[in-house]
This record gives structure tokens, C-alpha cells and sequence, in this order.
């Protein structure tokens, strides 16, 4: 498979494995992807992601050797699998970091961006390639960057299809840290480490949350935490979290 994953200590780090083409997503790694977050998501071992690229890029976007093949059928085949992969990123209720060197590009801009946090590389090279081949964003793309850096940024980014270093990427807001080359991973699967040992019934409910919040008036937001904070109150970690506070030590969280 060009989409690998290994699991440690409640951690799994996805590796996209294509090298030779700097990761460039096939229509079989589409397919890959979507069913390995689908299974992360039902695995109770795991309780954060950390999505990456083998042999220094994170990823070159869609494999452009696959494009304008298959007609209007094809092509839509072709957009409804890149759609499936993206949500299977953006929907599930874990944690996910994206460890990002080298290039990322195009729809795996889009899928770095659909994670909850992006590590990257200080230079890093972020683009929205789109334009230079004639076609619109896909992968949510423009929806994505809005969310972090504003409709003007954003537009700017995409029309001029320019790259963003990764630490121009802290100072727009779509990064949340640059590290030296090399180091990235390291810094995510650290980060990760934090999250694992964390509550993780709450962590995906204030995933929820900041995920309802951009379509919700204030009394809509309130509602849902009113709904959220009765079902966390029968949690187990709830419990042990309560109880630690109380008895000054460190709670042993077990994720139920």
C-alpha cells in the first residue's frame, strides 16, 4: 500500500509512501485513504493521528498523470473519491497533526488543512497549484484556507498560486509551528504523545464543538455545550479527572 500506518502507544502516524513522485495521491491512494482513517476511527487504540509524507514531502498533490482521462463520468468518479478522502480526515472525532516537510501541494494542502493542527518544516513550500494547470480549487481548498487566514488571504494565495514557507505559514495563522528540517515529525509525534494520555471522549466533543461553532449563533453554541457537558458528566475520565484534582495527583486517563 503507498498509504502505511503504525500504531504506538495510542498513536497512529499515517505516512503517505509514494517517494519517487514526492507522494502524489493516485486514484488507489484515495481509495487507500479514505479506508485507513474509516478504520482509525473505529480503533479504540488509537487516540490521535499524525498524518505525514515518506522521503522528505509531505505530498505533490493529485498525480497530475491521472488528470483529463475518463471523461465526464470518470472525472466524476474522480472528484467523489477525492471528496471521501477529505471528509475522512476532516470528520474524525480524533486528534489529527499533520507533519509537514518539504513540498504540499494541492489537495494535500487542502487534507493538511483538514487536520486540527499543522506542524511544518521552516521551509516547507505550501501551495494552491490550481491555476497554473487551468482549473479550479477541489478538495475544499478555498473553504479550508478561509477558515484560517481570511477571504482576502486566501484569495491572494490561490489566484497567484504562489508558494507559502513554513514559516510564513506560522505568521498567517495556518501553521501552528515551524522546526528546523528534519524535525518535524519528532515535534508532531511529541505533541501527539500529549494528546494520548489526554481524555479522549473530551477532546472529541470540543473537536465537536469548534467544528459546529463557524454555523451556530451564540444561543445555538450554548445548547450544544449544554447537551455535550450532561453526556461528559458520565464519563469515566470525568470521574477519574475529578477525583485526581481532588486528591492532588495525576489522572490516569483510559479514554471511556
Amino acid at each position: 500500500m503507498s498509504v502505511e500506518v503504525q500504531i504506538d502507544s495510542g498513536v497512529a502516524t499515517v505516512t503517505i509512501n509514494r517517494p519517487e513522485r514526492k507522494n502524489a495521491i493516485t486514484m488507489a491512494m484515495r481509495g487507500e485513504f479514505q479506508q485507513v482513517f474509516e478504520s482509525l476511527q473505529d480503533n479504540d487504540d488509537v487516540r490521535v493521528i499524525v498524518l505525514t509524507g515518506a522521503g522528505g514531502d509531505f505530498a505533490a498533490g493529485a498525480d497530475v498523470g491521472e488528470m483529463g482521462q475518463g471523461g465526464v463520468r470518470g472525472n466524476s468518479i474522480k472528484a467523489r473519491t477525492l471528496h471521501r478522502m477529505v471528509r475522512s480526515v476532516a470528520h474524525t472525532n480524533k486528534p489529527v497533526i499533520a507533519a509537514v516537510e518539504g513540498v504540499c501541494i494541492g489537495v494535500a494542502f487542502a487534507l493538511a488543512l483538514a487536520s486540527d493542527f499543522i506542524i511544518c518544516a521552516d521551509n516547507a513550500r505550501f501551495q494552491f497549484a490550481f491555476r497554473h494547470i487551468g482549473l479550479a480549487m477541489d478538495g475544499a481548498a478555498g473553504w479550508l484556507l478561509e477558515r484560517h487566514v481570511g477571504i482576502m488571504r486566501a484569495k491572494e494565495i490561490a489566484y497567484s498560486g504562489r508558494f507559502v514557507s513554513g514559516t510564513e505559514a506560522v505568521s498567517l495563522g495556518f501553521a501552528l509551528e515551524s522546526v528546523p528540517a528534519g524535525g518535524v515529525l519528532a515535534r508532531a509525534q511529541e505533541m501527539a504523545a500529549t494528546f494520548a494520555n489526554a481524555p479522549t471522549i473530551a477532546l472529541s466533543q470540543i473537536k465537536r464543538q469548534f467544528d459546529a461553532a463557524p454555523g451556530q449563533t451564540l444561543a445555538d453554541a450554548l445548547e450544544f455545550e449544554f447537551a455535550v457537558q450532561a453526556l461528559m458528566t458520565w464519563t469515566d475520565d470525568f470521574r477519574e479527572g475529578t477525583t485526581a484534582f481532588k486528591e492532588k495527583r495525576k489522572p490516569a486517563y483510559t479514554g471511556a
